[in-house]
């Protein structure tokens, strides 16, 4: 086990558990305002936690090299400015739902977790942005404006 392998998911729990630490107990916010950023940190908490004990297990593997690692391609980042496009051309949230679609599929992930992860995450950017949060976001595409 190489030891900077628990670095990072370390500093993303203690990061988080002091920003909720001091939301709490220093500024005090009330529930309305501190009931998603606790359940969300606690999550990403958890998760960190997870890693790290899954990693502290596995003993006598390396991390891969950044030798080993693929080169920054082209297309990578291409993929990466698409999603500017597919949110002008669509809107927020369905624009973002599509670019997943695409992304995965041109990535030849299978149709059931392309369709499946889209499909979550427009209903999961319309439930709890719009419908609980209350945020504008532009559902018309930016062009129409």
């Amino acid at each position: 086990m190489n030891r900077s392998q628990t670095v990072f998911p370390a500093l993303i729990f203690a990061f988080t558990a002091t920003a909720l630490a001091v939301g709490y107990f220093h500024y005090q916010y009330s529930w309305t305002a501190f009931a998603f950023p606790l359940v969300a940190g606690l999550v990403v908490c958890l998760l960190c936690a997870i890693e790290i004990a899954t990693t502290s297990r596995r003993r006598g593997t390396s991390a891969p090299r950044a030798a080993d690692q693929p080169p920054l391609s082209l297309a990578g980042v291409a993929w990466l400015f698409a999603l500017a496009a597919f949110l002008y051309a669509f809107g927020f949230v369905f624009g973002a739902a599509l670019y997943l679609l695409v992304c995965l599929r041109g990535n030849d992930f299978s149709w059931r977790l392309s369709v499946g992860t889209a499909v979550v995450s427009l209903f999961a950017t319309w439930g709890i942005f719009i419908r609980v949060l209350g945020v504008q976001l532009p559902l018309k595409p930016l062009w129409m404006g």
